[in-house]
């Protein structure tokens, strides 16, 4: 059986706006998150979805509530879904890191595999994620599912899945954007990616 999988990213939250490193740190969705979520919410209940499954951390729960409330489900939790964890750069903006880990920044920045001081590189989140949500999938009978997380492990999770190497070949989802794919059970197809909140 085919099935769609939704990747879908969270609303706004304040360290987007302050372009701040999140990563696992639990930080809220903010006014303009939450009515990002629930405009999106009204669009995505339109798929139908039989599974909601999202990153323990708040701010994709909550995000993920708002489409629960309209489909009548109640969304599951998994912590596999987190955030890739950036380590000693999280609550820091981009400048704030540069000032002490310059190289290590300029590499991140261009691509390179390089974790973090103390976090995860974009390989080894990518691929926990990747793992998690087709554990997700294969062991649900929903033929609609919801991966609600967040922008750097849904793209990383989606290039691994797509044997594009997770090395940025797609962009990252704005908040609120989401991704539509078909699981085939041999593979996965890329039938949609919004990198934008329309």
């Amino acid at each position: 059986m085919t099935k769609t999988v939704l990747f879908w990213r969270h609303g706004q939250t304040d360290f987007n706006v302050e372009g701040r490193f999140q990563g696992q740190s639990d930080v809220p969705l903010n006014d303009t998150g939450r009515s990002q979520a629930e405009d999106a919410a009204r669009r995505l209940v339109a798929f139908e979805p039989g599974l909601i499954v999202s990153s323990d951390l708040s701010r994709a729960a909550e995000t993920a509530d708002s489409l629960a409330r309209l489909a009548g489900l109640e969304p599951v939790r998994d912590e596999r879904l987190r955030e890739s964890a950036f380590g000693e750069w999280e609550g820091s903006t981009r400048a704030e890191v540069a000032a002490t880990w310059p190289a290590e920044l300029a590499d991140w920045a261009s691509g390179v595999d390089v974790a973090p001081p103390g976090g995860e590189s974009r390989s080894q989140s990518g691929r926990r994620v990747a793992s998690a949500i087709t554990d997700i999938v294969e062991s649900s009978s929903a033929e609609t599912i919801v991966i609600v997380a967040h922008g750097a492990v849904l793209r990383g999770a989606a290039e691994i899945l797509l044997e594009l190497g997770g090395a940025g070949r797609i962009g990252v989802l704005g908040n609120c954007g989401y991704g539509e794919f078909r699981y085939t059970g041999n593979g996965w197809v890329l039938s949609s990616w919004s990198g934008k909140q329309r």
